[in-house]
């Protein structure tokens, strides 16, 4: 059984959680569109499919109807945020290579989830 002591901790930690996915989620809704719309015009598969990762990603994230796993939730936040980052493993500025971590990263995320992933895009009909 846990004392008092310990609840609190756990009480308050749950709360710095919640805090901590608000404000990424926040960061995301914020940043995200731009970074989508400023690579929409690629020609390059990669990009194209990574984006189509990246809108399915922040869709069944905002989507309030959806019930998602918290530990899907937060691969899928840190996948976006790891997405936004202009200077990650291959800084994206770099032409041709500067998104192939991206794409690796939301691949490897999404073969993860791909259950829940099949499930949201057969409750939305797609």
């Amino acid at each position: 059984m846990k004392d008092s002591y310990e609840d609190k901790g756990d009480m308050s930690s749950d709360c710095s959680i919640e805090d901590n996915k608000a404000e990424e989620l926040h960061r995301i809704q914020k940043e995200l569109p731009g970074k989508m719309l400023s690579l929409e015009h690629s020609s390059s598969n990669s990009i194209k499919e990574l984006l189509h990762h990246a809108r399915t990603a922040y869709t069944m994230l905002l989507d309030k109807t959806f019930s998602l796993h918290w530990r899907s939730k937060a691969l899928l936040i840190s996948g976006l945020l790891y997405f936004l980052l202009p200077t990650d493993l291959t800084p994206d500025f770099i032409p041709v290579i500067g998104y192939i971590d991206d794409a690796a990263v939301l691949t490897a995320i999404f073969k993860s989830l791909a259950t829940d992933i099949k499930k949201y895009r057969i409750y939305k009909g797609l």
